[in-house]
């Protein structure tokens, strides 16, 4: 390897000694590469809270938080920066306390001006190998929890023909609430996966009542209001389904005003992605074609919701609603109702691959 090679990376230097930093910082920069190097762990830590590190050389013996505690920091706070030490103390127990805890290298002092770069670039590319691997490996993993949501919904959609795209759709509205209220970007899939699995419960209730023709008995009603609680139990079997998405399934059918199921759960009591759910489970089922109605208009959404506000629906999640043009909800509903249904666990709303067209 040759000098002025390489560019691009971004190399942090953490050592107390000021001539030391200098050097490497000297020898670094004739090899193309960008240097920041402070001369204390906690300026390291401040270093990586505001810029992009592809890599972390630091000394293992300085004052303060040594480099076995920086590395500690590191591995917790910024697990995609590796870390390479440099030590005096080149004993076999010492490097495996080292790589034990999560040093990704080591050079051992005295070091030599040729090896430095050599070992910088090494660790570089074989942690920008490891990253692509492990990013395929996800990849591979959100398509496997794709096809078992797809499952899911396929085997309650088989039972309850009527409910065919309903699960997308009110999805759908809900992302579309979730983004108008603030929510935390990093909330979407907890909510979304919540939405699409909501009654995913009913699969465990007897025909006999789930396609009763007539009205259920008190005792029938009392199965019924059970499909939550048999949702949420299906949902904890499921690891890679997290509490915000069991919490929808448990909660779709609690109101603001404590007087819903299962729980009687009031107010904000009622976790947010349900409350934001029931909002859109209205506005599906009312401006869905039902066997004893045609699909109502976004004026009867719009007074149903204002009728039931403070009661029913929570009142943010109704002032989210009116804040979004009636222009976009209607275009939404229209492409929705003439879209072919997704599959289960892509996302809408450019959360993920799949974008509903003019909802953005």
């Amino acid at each position: 390897m040759t000098a002025n090679t390489l560019s691009g990376n971004h190399v942090l230097v953490v050592d107390d000694e000021p001539l030391v930093c200098e050097a490497i910082q000297r020898i670094l920069h004739a090899y193309g590469y960008t240097v920041t190097a402070v001369q204390s762990a906690q300026e390291a830590l401040e270093v990586l809270a505001h810029a992009n590190v592809d890599l972390c050389l630091s000394d293992l013996r300085m004052p303060g938080m040594d480099g076995a505690e920086l590395l500690k920091h590191i591995r917790h706070r910024y697990p995609d920066v590796p870390v390479v030490i440099l030590t005096g103390d080149g004993s076999i127990e010492q490097l495996r306390a080292l790589l034990d805890a999560g040093a990704s290298d080591f050079i051992i002092k005295p070091w030599r001006t040729h090896e430095l770069p050599i070992i910088i670039e090494r660790n570089i590319r074989r942690h920008s190998i490891w990253l692509a691997e492990h990013k395929r490996h996800l990849r591979q993993l959100n398509e496997a929890y794709s096809d078992m949501l797809e499952a899911m919904l396929s085997a309650l959609e088989a039972r309850e023909r009527e409910i065919e795209g309903h699960c997308e759709r009110v999805t759908a509205f809900t992302m579309i609430l979730a983004e108008a209220m603030g929510v935390p970007h990093q909330h979407y899939p907890d909510i979304e996966r919540g939405a699409l699995l909501h009654d995913i419960g009913k699969i465990g209730i007897p025909d006999s009542i789930l396609f009763k023709p007539g009205p259920l008995s008190v005792e029938e009603w009392e199965v019924m209001r059970q499909h939550p609680v048999i949702g949420y139990q299906m949902c904890m079997r499921v690891r890679s389904l997290r509490k915000g998405a069991q919490e929808i399934v448990l909660c779709h059918h609690e109101r603001w005003d404590g007087s819903g199921y299962p729980q009687g759960l009031q107010g904000k009591d009622i976790p947010l992605g349900a409350r934001i759910f029931a909002v859109a489970d209205t506005i599906d089922a009312m401006t869905t074609n039902r066997p004893y109605r045609t699909a109502l208009t976004l004026d009867e959404v719009a007074a149903e919701l204002e009728r039931h506000v403070g009661t029913q629906y929570d009142p943010d999640v109704v002032k989210a609603f009116f804040g979004i043009p009636a222009s976009v909800w209607q275009a939404v509903i229209d492409d929705l109702r003439d879209s072919h249904r997704p599959r289960a666990g892509d996302t809408v709303l450019g959360y993920g691959e799949t974008v509903l067209p003019e909802a953005a």
